[in-house]
């Protein structure tokens, strides 16, 4: 009996997947999902009592990765001057950044564009304020481990930032005829561009002569 409701379960969850990501949120009833997948409408409700709760398995994956991007902001190894000269830093912050987006393309997707009136409406507001405050934890942190560094940063400007992440991303998510080569272009100046931003504002060639 278990391995059938698990079954079950994971049918729904894998047919309500692609047809989000294929029609989009709105235009998926669960009566189309019934018949997709060969589970009684009725019987759908004991698994799932909305739609929103089938969404919520659908984005789960990327969701995770967005939480984790902002709890690993902080970590030992982001806390150094070399961030803003190491190459490899770099390199690596692109490949993370493009490995989301090319994994959960149709994801991010879904979530920009087809959440309204859905618990996830305001996920990106939410994401925005919580990257937020994590920045300003950021500098705080460097203060106190180079003193030498600007760090009195506005509030405002940290929000704008976060917020300016998060449309570089929709700007790849939604522009479909842009290649990998592209994609890999385009963030790698992006980060470039920005790290350059940061280390003039922070002042770090005058703290490091770099």
């Amino acid at each position: 009996m278990q391995t059938t409701k698990e079954h079950t379960r994971r049918l729904l969850q894998d047919t309500a997947r692609e047809a989000f990501l294929r029609k989009g949120f709105k235009a998926v009833s669960m009566r189309e999902i019934s018949k997709l997948s060969g589970v009684g409408l009725s019987n759908i409700y004991n698994y799932y009592p909305c739609k929103d709760d089938l969404l919520a398995i659908v984005l789960r994956p990327l969701l995770e990765v967005m939480t984790n991007m902002l709890e690993n902001h902080n970590c030992d190894n982001n806390l150094s001057l070399e961030i803003f000269t190491s190459e490899e830093y770099h390199r690596q912050s692109m490949q993370e950044v493009m490995g989301v987006i090319t994994r959960y393309r149709k994801e991010f997707r879904l979530l920009f564009l087809d959440t309204r009136d859905t618990r996830f409406e305001d996920f990106w507001e939410r994401w925005i304020d919580k990257s937020s405050i994590i920045g300003i934890e950021y500098l705080e942190r460097m203060k106190e481990l180079y003193p030498g560094l600007h760090t009195n940063v506005s509030p405002f400007f940290i929000h704008f930032i976060s917020s300016w992440w998060i449309s570089m991303v929709r700007e790849i998510v939604l522009h479909e005829e842009l290649s990998s080569e592209d994609i890999e272009c385009f963030i790698g100046e992006y980060i470039h561009f920005s790290i350059g931003g940061w280390k003039r504002l922070m002042k770090v060639d005058h703290q490091s002569g770099l």
